[in-house]
């Protein structure tokens, strides 16, 4: 199992994302997240302050749906999983430090002993175009990434997403979705790939090729 780092309060583990790669970081170091890519490297070198979403509505409401969800999930799926929460619980990979993952909860499956991730998620569906990422067992790609980070990171064995996908009727759907580690390993080794090649970039403080998009 990765080493993991457990921090006090919310103020110490922000403090110590700096110095790191999360999980949550990853697709925007690979051009995929809603952070640029160039944005997140000014982030990391000092040269502008972390981008606070703190305020933006979407991830309020994010932020206090999660401890609901996960309680939902934890009684829907009672006799499969064990469920833990540790918040402030930061893993590290083994072989690269500075690339880490705080989970939303950490499983244990009852029939196989096996150690797994839980990751809540709150998605707004404003066109059938965002409902089709989450259409035929698929989740969006920034989300496929971090959960690729976050195993890695972790070396656990699968990954359940519990997503609550809010509807344009005021309706909402919640829907999990299944991953093993050995179905994904080609991608968990690509996202590792990247996501070095991107710190290299901040650690030698050069800044990485802007990609310009028509």
């Amino acid at each position: 199992m990765a080493r993991y780092v457990e921090y006090a309060n919310r103020q110490e583990w922000l403090a110590s994302r700096q110095n790191t790669l999360g999980a949550s970081e990853v697709a925007s170091a690979m051009g995929q997240g809603y952070v640029s890519q160039l944005d997140l490297w000014k982030e990391k070198t000092g040269r502008i302050p972390h981008n606070d979403l703190s305020g933006n509505k979407r991830v309020v409401y994010g932020t206090f749906a999660e401890a609901p969800l996960r309680e939902l999930f934890s009684l829907q799926f009672h006799d499969i999983y064990e469920v833990e929460w540790h918040p402030y619980r930061v893993y590290h990979n083994d072989k690269y430090d500075y690339l880490t993952a705080t989970l939303d909860g950490e499983l244990t499956r009852k029939a196989d002993g096996k150690h797994g991730i839980l990751e809540v998620k709150t998605a707004w569906i404003m066109s059938k175009r965002d409902l089709d990422k989450w259409e035929n067992n698929s989740i969006p790609q920034n989300y496929y990434v971090q959960i690729c980070e976050q195993l890695g990171t972790t070396d656990f064995d699968f990954v359940v997403l519990f997503a609550q996908l809010l509807l344009p009727d005021n309706k909402s759907e919640i829907r999990p979705y299944f991953i093993e580690r050995n179905e994904v390993e080609n991608d968990i080794a690509y996202v590792e790939e990247q996501a070095i090649k991107f710190w290299q970039y901040v650690t030698s403080d050069k800044q990485p090729p802007v990609t310009l998009e028509l």
